[in-house]
Protein backbone atom coordinates (compact mmCIF):
# COMPACT_ATOMS: atom_id res chain seq x y z
CA UNK A 1 0.00 0.00 0.00
CA UNK A 2 1.25 3.10 -1.22
CA UNK A 3 1.44 6.27 1.34
CA UNK A 4 0.43 10.28 1.00
CA UNK A 5 0.97 12.59 3.04
CA UNK A 6 -2.40 12.08 5.01
CA UNK A 7 -1.92 8.49 5.65
CA UNK A 8 0.64 5.59 7.49
CA UNK A 9 0.27 2.17 6.36
CA UNK A 10 -1.75 -0.34 8.72
CA UNK A 11 1.99 -1.92 9.60
CA UNK A 12 3.59 1.34 10.65
CA UNK A 13 0.68 2.26 12.17
CA UNK A 14 0.60 -1.16 14.43
CA UNK A 15 4.66 -0.83 15.09
CA UNK A 16 4.27 3.04 16.37
CA UNK A 17 1.68 1.54 18.74
CA UNK A 18 3.13 -1.38 20.36
CA UNK A 19 6.31 1.26 20.38
CA UNK A 20 4.17 3.67 22.17
CA UNK A 21 3.03 0.89 24.52
CA UNK A 22 6.17 -0.27 25.31
CA UNK A 23 7.74 3.06 26.27
CA UNK A 24 4.73 4.17 27.95
CA UNK A 25 5.19 0.65 30.74
CA UNK A 26 9.02 1.04 30.63
CA UNK A 27 8.71 4.97 31.53
CA UNK A 28 6.48 4.17 34.17
CA UNK A 29 9.11 1.80 35.97
CA UNK A 30 12.58 3.44 34.58
CA UNK A 31 11.23 7.02 35.28
CA UNK A 32 11.13 6.23 39.55
CA UNK A 33 14.30 4.72 38.94
CA UNK A 34 15.61 7.45 37.58
CA UNK A 35 13.67 10.08 40.11
CA UNK A 36 15.66 7.58 42.74
CA UNK A 37 19.03 8.59 40.95
CA UNK A 38 17.86 12.49 40.80
CA UNK A 39 16.70 12.84 44.33
CA UNK A 40 20.30 10.34 45.18
CA UNK A 41 22.05 13.14 43.44
CA UNK A 42 20.21 15.83 44.86
CA UNK A 43 19.82 15.35 48.08
CA UNK A 44 18.40 18.98 48.74
CA UNK A 45 15.28 18.33 46.19
CA UNK A 46 14.25 15.96 49.95
CA UNK A 47 13.58 18.86 51.76
CA UNK A 48 10.06 19.80 50.33
CA UNK A 49 7.73 17.41 48.57
CA UNK A 50 6.46 14.41 49.26
CA UNK A 51 9.22 12.78 47.53
CA UNK A 52 10.27 12.33 51.34
CA UNK A 53 7.78 10.28 52.25
CA UNK A 54 8.95 7.33 49.98
CA UNK A 55 12.48 8.39 48.14
CA UNK A 56 14.59 7.79 51.11
CA UNK A 57 13.54 4.25 51.91
CA UNK A 58 13.16 3.60 48.30
CA UNK A 59 16.92 4.21 47.83
CA UNK A 60 18.22 2.32 50.46
CA UNK A 61 16.08 -0.72 48.92
CA UNK A 62 17.53 0.07 45.79
CA UNK A 63 21.21 0.57 46.14
CA UNK A 64 22.97 -1.25 44.35
CA UNK A 65 20.96 0.25 41.48
CA UNK A 66 22.25 3.72 42.17
CA UNK A 67 26.07 3.46 43.74
CA UNK A 68 27.26 1.78 41.23
CA UNK A 69 28.93 4.63 39.84
CA UNK A 70 29.26 8.82 40.90
CA UNK A 71 24.92 9.83 41.65
CA UNK A 72 25.63 12.61 39.04
CA UNK A 73 26.83 9.86 36.16
CA UNK A 74 24.03 7.64 37.23
CA UNK A 75 21.66 10.57 37.28
CA UNK A 76 22.26 11.34 34.05
CA UNK A 77 22.70 8.11 32.50
CA UNK A 78 19.37 6.82 33.46
CA UNK A 79 18.41 10.26 32.01
CA UNK A 80 19.15 8.97 28.63
CA UNK A 81 15.81 7.03 28.43
CA UNK A 82 13.45 9.74 28.33
CA UNK A 83 14.87 10.34 24.70
CA UNK A 84 13.19 6.95 23.18
CA UNK A 85 10.14 7.21 25.12
CA UNK A 86 9.47 11.00 24.17
CA UNK A 87 10.18 9.85 20.49
CA UNK A 88 7.60 6.92 20.96
CA UNK A 89 5.22 9.32 22.33
CA UNK A 90 5.25 12.17 19.63
CA UNK A 91 5.13 9.41 16.79
CA UNK A 92 1.96 7.71 18.49
CA UNK A 93 0.67 11.59 18.64
CA UNK A 94 1.76 11.95 14.93
CA UNK A 95 -0.41 8.82 14.09
CA UNK A 96 -3.17 10.31 15.38
CA UNK A 97 -2.57 13.30 13.76
CA UNK A 98 -2.08 12.01 10.20
CA UNK A 99 -5.37 9.54 10.66
CA UNK A 100 -7.33 11.99 12.19
CA UNK A 101 -6.82 15.05 9.28
CA UNK A 102 -8.14 18.03 11.53
CA UNK A 103 -9.18 21.24 9.85
CA UNK A 104 -9.33 24.54 10.85
CA UNK A 105 -8.54 25.79 14.53
CA UNK A 106 -8.14 21.95 15.38
CA UNK A 107 -5.39 21.65 12.97
CA UNK A 108 -3.89 25.24 14.07
CA UNK A 109 -3.58 23.08 17.80
CA UNK A 110 -2.71 19.95 16.74
CA UNK A 111 0.30 21.98 14.87
CA UNK A 112 1.52 23.83 18.14
CA UNK A 113 0.93 20.67 20.07
CA UNK A 114 3.04 18.82 18.20
CA UNK A 115 5.64 21.80 17.81
CA UNK A 116 6.08 21.64 21.74
CA UNK A 117 6.19 18.06 21.58
CA UNK A 118 9.89 18.17 19.34
CA UNK A 119 10.94 20.80 21.28
CA UNK A 120 10.44 18.88 24.68
CA UNK A 121 12.45 15.79 22.53
CA UNK A 122 15.07 18.26 21.73
CA UNK A 123 15.67 19.41 25.33
CA UNK A 124 15.46 15.79 26.75
CA UNK A 125 18.15 15.00 23.93
CA UNK A 126 20.46 18.31 24.73
CA UNK A 127 19.76 17.36 28.70
CA UNK A 128 21.26 14.23 29.06
CA UNK A 129 23.15 13.44 25.54
CA UNK A 130 25.13 16.71 25.25
CA UNK A 131 27.39 18.77 27.90
CA UNK A 132 24.90 21.63 27.58
CA UNK A 133 21.98 20.74 30.34
CA UNK A 134 21.41 23.97 31.15
CA UNK A 135 21.06 25.66 28.22
CA UNK A 136 18.41 23.06 26.58
CA UNK A 137 16.47 22.66 29.84
CA UNK A 138 15.69 26.51 28.68
CA UNK A 139 13.99 24.92 25.65
CA UNK A 140 12.10 22.65 27.94
CA UNK A 141 10.75 25.38 30.49
CA UNK A 142 9.89 26.67 27.27
CA UNK A 143 7.95 23.56 26.05
CA UNK A 144 6.39 22.89 29.21
CA UNK A 145 4.11 25.86 29.56
CA UNK A 146 3.04 25.36 25.62
CA UNK A 147 2.66 21.70 26.54
CA UNK A 148 -0.26 23.03 28.73
CA UNK A 149 -2.22 25.87 27.45
CA UNK A 150 -1.92 24.01 24.28
CA UNK A 151 -2.83 21.17 25.41
CA UNK A 152 -6.11 22.60 27.05
CA UNK A 153 -6.93 24.16 23.89
CA UNK A 154 -6.49 21.06 21.89
CA UNK A 155 -8.60 19.01 24.37
CA UNK A 156 -11.31 21.09 24.23
CA UNK A 157 -11.14 20.88 20.64
CA UNK A 158 -11.02 17.15 20.11
CA UNK A 159 -13.77 16.84 22.64
CA UNK A 160 -16.01 19.34 20.73
CA UNK A 161 -15.51 17.35 17.90
CA UNK A 162 -16.26 13.89 18.90
CA UNK A 163 -12.92 12.52 19.65
CA UNK A 164 -12.04 8.77 21.10
CA UNK A 165 -11.18 7.94 23.16
CA UNK A 166 -11.78 10.63 25.47
CA UNK A 167 -9.14 9.94 28.08
CA UNK A 168 -6.55 11.05 25.85
CA UNK A 169 -7.98 14.99 25.71
CA UNK A 170 -8.79 14.86 29.03
CA UNK A 171 -5.25 14.03 29.96
CA UNK A 172 -4.31 17.58 27.57
CA UNK A 173 -6.39 19.39 29.63
CA UNK A 174 -5.38 18.28 32.68
CA UNK A 175 -1.43 18.28 32.12
CA UNK A 176 -0.93 21.30 33.97
CA UNK A 177 -2.30 20.25 37.59
CA UNK A 178 -0.85 16.95 36.83
CA UNK A 179 2.62 18.59 36.27
CA UNK A 180 2.13 20.15 39.57
CA UNK A 181 0.79 17.07 41.48
CA UNK A 182 3.71 14.49 40.15
CA UNK A 183 6.54 17.05 40.80
CA UNK A 184 5.80 17.43 44.33
CA UNK A 185 6.27 13.57 44.72
CA UNK A 186 8.85 12.59 41.91
CA UNK A 187 11.10 13.78 39.18
CA UNK A 188 9.62 16.71 36.88
CA UNK A 189 10.27 13.82 33.79
CA UNK A 190 7.63 10.81 35.56
CA UNK A 191 5.13 14.34 34.95
CA UNK A 192 4.84 13.25 31.08
CA UNK A 193 3.38 10.04 32.12
CA UNK A 194 0.10 10.51 31.51
CA UNK A 195 0.31 12.06 28.56
CA UNK A 196 2.59 9.26 27.46
CA UNK A 197 -0.09 6.35 28.36
CA UNK A 198 -2.99 8.76 26.81
CA UNK A 199 -1.52 8.92 23.40
CA UNK A 200 -0.43 4.91 23.62
CA UNK A 201 -4.38 4.45 24.09
CA UNK A 202 -5.10 7.21 21.29
CA UNK A 203 -2.99 5.48 18.89
CA UNK A 204 -4.00 2.23 19.60
CA UNK A 205 -7.53 2.97 18.77
CA UNK A 206 -6.99 4.85 15.98
CA UNK A 207 -4.68 2.36 14.58
CA UNK A 208 -7.89 -0.22 14.46
CA UNK A 209 -9.14 -1.26 10.63
CA UNK A 210 -12.57 0.31 11.75
CA UNK A 211 -11.69 3.31 13.59
CA UNK A 212 -13.67 6.80 12.94
CA UNK A 213 -10.56 8.08 11.74
CA UNK A 214 -9.24 5.22 9.67
CA UNK A 215 -12.91 4.75 7.82
CA UNK A 216 -13.31 8.20 7.06
CA UNK A 217 -9.84 8.55 5.46
CA UNK A 218 -10.66 5.53 3.53
CA UNK A 219 -14.01 6.66 2.48
CA UNK A 220 -12.19 10.17 1.29
CA UNK A 221 -9.72 8.12 -0.51
CA UNK A 222 -12.05 5.90 -2.42
CA UNK A 223 -13.99 8.98 -3.63
CA UNK A 224 -11.47 11.10 -4.64
CA UNK A 225 -10.15 7.85 -6.58
CA UNK A 226 -13.79 7.30 -8.58
CA UNK A 227 -13.87 10.87 -9.17
CA UNK A 228 -10.66 11.39 -10.81
CA UNK A 229 -11.50 7.94 -12.87
CA UNK A 230 -15.09 9.54 -14.03
CA UNK A 231 -12.70 12.54 -15.37
CA UNK A 232 -10.40 10.37 -16.97
CA UNK A 233 -13.08 8.51 -18.72
CA UNK A 234 -14.55 11.69 -19.96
Amino acid sequence: METTRTDITPTTARRITITAWAMAAFGTVAGELHALARFNSHPGDLTEGLGAKWAPDAIDALRPLLDWSDPFFVYYTYGKIWLPICLAFVAAAWLVYRRRQPHGAERWAWRVQLAAYVLLTISVTGDYYTPWMEYFFIVGIVALPVMGFGGIWLGILLLRNGFRPRITPWLLIAFLPLFFAITTVTSMGNALLPLMWGWAIAAHRVAQPTSPQLVSQQAAAAADFYNRDAVTRI
